[in-house]
């Protein structure tokens, strides 16, 4: 018998309705805005922490990019500094090219003004004529110093090369 007086005790219980408690729902309330007030400034500086950390190894590595970086200029430096050096275009030019000094001929004191070129005068002795003054004469054989702005040019001779062929009209080999 015990067994159906039950049954009809649950029914009855589930008919029931329970009211809202609402001193527990604001008590409820105020626990969530009290955490949310405590883990958002929380979650706040975890957040700016890792993004610090972050950002600290990035510049760290920019720094190691920017020393290595430095350290190849300065090899190019160096490099450049050899591969410009005046007395190695020289050797190479004599050696590689074949390239000699210009005869006295073929040298010509330049005048530049403003960066142009006002006069040319061709050294003595040059096929082509022309004088000199005492400052260029001076200049020209090592007892001095030429004026300023004047400029010594020579033509550089390859060996063999720039001959001059005659041809005629009714030659018909080519050069």
């Amino acid at each position: 018998m015990s067994h159906r007086a039950e049954a009809p005790r649950l029914l009855i219980n589930a008919r029931m309705v329970k009211e809202k408690d609402r001193a527990r729902a604001r008590e409820l309330r105020r626990l969530m805005v009290y955490g949310a007030a405590i883990l958002v400034p929380l979650l706040a500086y975890v957040w700016q922490r890792v993004d610090f950390l972050k950002i600290s190894y990035q510049v760290e590595a920019l720094k190691k990019e920017r020393q290595g970086l430095q350290e190849e200029n300065k090899h190019l430096g160096v490099e450049r500094s050899f591969l410009m050096s005046p007395d190695r275009i020289e050797r190479m030019a004599r050696r590689e090219l074949g390239l000699v000094d210009p005869s006295p001929a073929d040298v010509r004191r330049v005048s530049v003004i403003d960066g142009r070129i006002n006069q040319v005068q061709a050294r003595s002795g040059s096929p082509r004529g022309g004088s000199r003054d005492a400052a260029g004469a001076a200049a020209a054989d090592g007892g001095g110093e030429a004026e300023p702005g004047h400029i010594e040019a020579g033509l550089g001779i390859i060996p063999g090369v720039g001959t001059v062929r005659q041809t005629h009209p009714d030659d018909t080999t080519r050069p």
